[in-house]
This record gives structure tokens, sequence and C-alpha cells, in this order.
């Protein structure tokens, strides 16, 4: 309570205290007309002035004015622009911790298959965590840069955002009208790359791990037939193992045993049998097929995505534009306006 007291008597000692350079407004000596009609000094701010260019937001200047001495502008944002500032703040959250975890998963791939030492660092180019990574890195490196620059109002920041989501529209736009101008030769591509897959898939983890998702997931069997497996070295016929004329479990109609675990043994000599008898164990149709018409079903659905994907990005931009475009000006305002001889003021109701 008497630290409050003597608070308030400082204040009233500073408010009250007379500079004895200055006349006093009072003094018979001087009349109170002549006191308004004193000029300020040349690249000199009373303080009145300089705080009443903080105190109004609609405060509009009609003379340069000199900024010497004057503290940093901040900027005003209107109660909209803040809203969107905080939802693009949270928006770009989201998306940076996404981008982290898939960040995170490349690497926990790439050290739980130690592909990073001196013997496998030759075949690292090929390996798909390399994708997880090269997507995670570009997520992350946007939203941070939206999430710091809309909260920091950074213009840098938020240059940077607004350039890569533009190259990122850029990009996605041109994958998709160059799949939908080399269909047939981007599905021979996918042929060519499966079978490669077929070949090594009992000698990379990952290129197995892949085929076993996408023939579980489409329930098809090979590139474009179940006899395709034949290209592979233990599947072949004339291998002398276990797995001769066989196919992988995830090609079984049941690939489960107990409903719990893979049966490696499901597809065993499926190679040898007619198609009437091998349709009952396995799945007959290749996974390109299946692909194909996959996509021609949800083609709408795949577009409706996109479409929205590309809104989402392009709304971010118009955004980060705007806060920008406010950001700029409430600075040139302040900061931009020269250094004059005398300052004239108006305050104007803000558009």
């Amino acid at each position: 309570m008497g630290g409050r007291r003597f608070w308030q008597f400082q204040t009233w000692l500073r408010l009250t205290k007379k500079n004895p350079e200055e006349p006093n407004e009072s003094s018979r000596l001087i009349p109170k007309d002549n006191t308004d009609s004193q000029k300020v000094p040349d690249g000199e701010d009373s303080e009145e002035e300089r705080h009443s260019a903080y105190s109004y937001p609609g405060l509009v200047v009609t003379k340069s004015m000199s900024t010497k001495n004057w503290p940093r502008p901040m900027t005003h944002l209107p109660t909209l622009l803040v809203f969107i500032k905080y939802l693009m703040f949270i928006t770009n959250f989201v998306f940076s911790v996404v981008g982290f975890s898939i960040l995170g998963i490349g690497f926990w791939g790439l050290i739980d298959k130690q592909s990073l030492i001196s013997e496998k660092i030759v075949s690292l180019g090929t390996d798909p965590m390399l994708f997880f990574i090269l997507v995670g890195l570009v997520i992350c490196v946007l939203s941070v840069s939206g999430c710091v620059g809309f909260l920091r109002e950074n213009i840098c920041l938020l240059k940077l955002f607004s350039a890569g989501m533009c190259v990122l529209v850029v990009i996605q736009s041109v994958l998709a009208i160059a799949f939908l101008s080399f269909r047939e030769q981007i599905q021979d591509s996918v042929k060519e790359s499966m079978m490669v897959a077929l070949t090594r898939y009992q000698d990379d983890s990952d290129l197995r791990f892949i085929m076993d998702e996408i023939q579980l997931g489409m329930e098809c069997c090979g590139v474009q037939s179940y006899q395709d497996w034949g290209v592979n070295l233990y599947f072949n016929c004339s291998s002398a193992g276990v797995l001769s004329c066989g196919v992988p479990y995830s090609c079984c109609i049941d690939p489960l045993e107990n409903g719990t675990v893979p049966n490696s043994q499901c597809g065993f000599k499926v190679q040898e049998m007619g198609e009437t008898l091998a349709g009952s164990t396995v799945y007959l149709g290749g996974c390109v097929p299946q692909l194909s018409l996959w996509l021609s079903r949800r083609f709408w659905d795949i577009a409706s995505g996109f479409l929205l994907v590309t809104a989402i990005e392009l709304i971010n931009v118009s955004c980060a534009q705007r806060i920008l475009r406010e950001i700029k000006f409430g600075r040139n305002t302040m900061v931009g306006l020269g250094r004059p001889k005398y300052h004239e003021w108006t305050l104007t109701d803000q558009k």
C-alpha cells in the first residue's frame, strides 16, 4: 500500500514540475496565445506529438514528419486480420507437427536399416525413406516459416512462405497436367518399376514391404498376373528352395494363419496349378490393371482432393500477402515520412 502511494506521489511531482527554461502558460507576462504559436526547433519532436503518433490508430499525417528519436513503429492490425493471423499460425503449426513426424519416420527408417553405413551408402539414392525425408523437409520449412512469420509478423519469413507455397502450387499443377497427358507412358514406367520390385523382393526389405502392402490393399498378385513372380530367383520354378513355383503370402486370399500370423506357405506351388485351382487360393489379376481400375473409379475424388489442397495453399498465400501489405503500410506510415521543419497532425476515421 505504501509503495503504491509513493509511486503516485512521484507521478504527481513529475507532472507538477516546471522546466525553468520554458515559460509558464499561466504567467501574466506572456499571453496564452503566444505560447501556442511557439515553433518546435528543427529536427526535434515534442513529447506530446511523439505520444499522439502512437495513441491514435487513425492518425493521418498531412506533411512529412521527422523520425529522429522515434521508437520503432508498431503495426495495428484490424480485428479480421488478427483473426486470420492466428488462424494461419494454428494451421501452419499443425502442418509443422505433421512435417516433423514424416521427417522423423524417414530418418528412423534409414537408421533402423543401417542405410548410412559405408557398405550401403552406395544404394542410398534408391532408398524409399528418402522420399519421406524430402517430403517432411519441404513441409517443415514451409510450415515453420509460415508459423513464425504470421506470429511475429516477420516480412522475410512471410515472403519465404509465400514464394514456397507458390512454387509448390506450380509443381503440383505441372505434375497433374503431366499425369493426364502421359498416362500410357506413366503406366509403362510403373510396370517396369514393379518388375524390378518383384526381382529384388527377397533382397530389399523396403521393396518387399511396399509390394506386400500393394498386393494386400488392392487384392492383386504380380504385375499383370500371378505368373509374373517367376522372374524372382527364389519363386522361379527352376529354383530348388521351398519357395519354388510359389508366390508371397500377400497374394493369397487368406494370407494370415489363424487370423494373426502371415502364412508364408499359402502360395506354395501355385504357379504349377491351373487358373481355376489357383484362383481359389490366390488373386489371379495383376496389380497394374487393378491400379488403373482404382484410379478410374476414384478420379473425381482425387481431383476434388487436389483442388481442395491447391485452394488451401492459395488461401495461405493470399492471407500472407494481405498481412504483408498491412505490415508495410504501418511501417511506411511511421518511418518513411522524411524529416520536415514543422509537423502538422490531423485525426481522421480509419477506413
